[in-house]
């Protein structure tokens, strides 16, 4: 059987491969419990600490619609709290909980198994330059004008 040419739409070829690397990690994080959406929100909470809903979908590359349904069942697990900003009663900040702290530790081995079986499969210095290119691809301005 002939290899398919690649797709002629970006957008389309960058969709199917997320898909296939999010159902890989989403099998790979389901002992925790988390998907991979999941597990990203724990993950920049445990990095960066409390923050306001807007900067975390802005670390996300989310819309905050889209981050606001996924966090509450987030909430209602006790893995996160968010609570009205002092500083602007108009925005929310988000917390991890030491619920959400201990399932994002028991997840974290579960992800880097995850990545070095990617890595092993896809190529260390392949894996490396695939995100050095998508982290490019996040930055550029596509704005239409």
């Amino acid at each position: 059987m002939a290899t398919p040419e690649p797709e002629f739409c970006s957008c389309a070829a960058l969709r199917q491969a997320t898909r296939h690397v999010t159902q890989f990690y989403d099998a790979a994080l389901a002992p925790s419990g988390l998907g991979l959406n999941q597990y990203s929100i724990l993950s920049r909470l445990s990095r960066f600490g409390p923050m306001t809903i807007q900067k975390l979908a802005a670390l996300l590359v989310m819309d905050r619609s889209t981050l606001g349904h996924l966090l509450r069942p987030l909430e209602a697990r006790d893995l996160l709290t968010l609570q009205t900003s002092q500083e602007d009663r108009r925005s929310r900040i988000v917390s991890l909980t030491q619920v959400g702290t201990d399932l994002f530790a028991k997840a974290r081995p579960l992800w880097v198994d995850a990545e070095r079986h990617f890595e092993s499969r896809f190529g260390a210095e392949a894996a490396h330059a695939l995100r050095a290119t998508l982290k490019q691809v996040t930055q550029t301005d596509l704005t239409i004008r």
